[in-house]
């Protein structure tokens, strides 16, 4: 398996996606030096490029760290600082540069060990907080799976920003949403379609950065460690109830699924059959549940009906 030659450590990782988790994605050269060698590792790699200066430094011939404003010298109008023995240029002053994460560059790096159909060159939304690189195969998955990267996922604008583009764009069968943010700040995400995996949980820590595929493809198949009672994947593929599995093959099956499920993480314990069937596009031969899943062992097991309504008990 082929591996980086600039290995990220954890804390590096670390540091990238508290980065990644920011609106602008930017942090001070003088934040960085807080990190020590953390920073460095991630510019050195290329994840962090130079983007501007802030508007206010420190005197390097001073021992007091606090930030002053730049101002136009009197004479020459060069943008500096008045240090306690003489003027300062900002161009001299490395602590006021300021770096930005390099999305595609850091995307690129976390999917290297993944055959992604774009890979040279993948999509970008949202002022480049999203990149879709097309679909890929994954180990013990017959179906190709679709891929997007994305950042910036803990705010709620962002969010529903990504859920309006996927409205637009809707994937064929699952597709995954591999997010840059910190996994603890990463609330638990709901669209339909997609399932949403935080670096951390299935990154390969050989390379420190990239996702190792069978990793992903087991988290696909198993749902995170912290969910609750129920779990169901982003296709609907499968179902986890305390720990015990379910796969769906059928597309109906799926859709049905989902609705029961996500019914039951928000407490709506029952739902209309009818409704779960015309959801699940089944048409006027199927009637009942017990129809759609018949022969299949979630059925009077995780999986009921009576009446009128349908549920999945925990």
């Amino acid at each position: 398996m082929t591996r980086s030659s600039s290995r990220i450590d954890a804390s590096a990782l670390r540091l990238l996606t508290s980065i990644a988790g920011t609106w602008d994605a930017r942090v001070s050269a003088m934040a960085l030096e807080h990190h020590r060698g953390a920073g460095n590792e991630l510019v050195n790699a290329g994840l962090l490029v130079r983007h501007g200066s802030t508007a206010a430094a420190v005197a390097e011939d001073d021992l007091d760290d606090t930030p002053t404003s730049v101002t136009s010298h009197p004479i020459t109008g060069r943008q500096g600082l008045l240090g306690n023995k003489a003027w300062q240029d900002e161009d001299d002053s490395a602590l006021r540069r300021v770096y930005a994460l390099n999305m595609l560059a850091s995307a690129r790096r976390l999917l290297m060990q993944i055959d992604c159909s774009l890979g040279v060159g993948p999509v970008s939304y949202l002022d480049g907080t999203v990149l879709d690189f097309g679909t890929a195969r994954l180990p013990r998955r017959t179906a190709r799976v679709g891929v997007w990267v994305a950042r910036g996922l803990t705010a709620p604008r962002r969010f529903e920003q990504l859920r309006e583009l996927a409205v637009r764009r809707p994937p064929e069968g699952l597709r995954v949403v591999i997010s840059l943010d910190l996994a603890e700040r990463l609330r638990p995400l709901v669209l339909k379609g997609h399932e949403f995996v935080a670096l951390a949980d299935v990154v390969d820590h050989e390379d420190g950065l990239a996702v190792h595929p069978d990793i992903l493809a087991a988290r696909l198949l198993r749902g995170p460690l912290h969910e609750g009672a129920v779990w169901v994947s982003g296709d609907g593929a499968v179902l986890i109830i305390h720990g015990e599995s379910f796969d769906f093959k059928g597309s109906k099956q799926k859709v049905a699924v989902r609705m029961l499920a996500e019914a039951f993480n928000s407490g709506d314990l029952r739902l209309s059959t009818e409704a779960v069937l015309e959801e699940a596009g089944c048409g006027r031969t199927v009637r009942r549940l017990s129809e759609l899943f018949k022969g299949h062992p979630a059925l009077k097991r995780v999986i009921f009906e009576s009446g009128a309504s349908c549920w999945i008990e925990a």
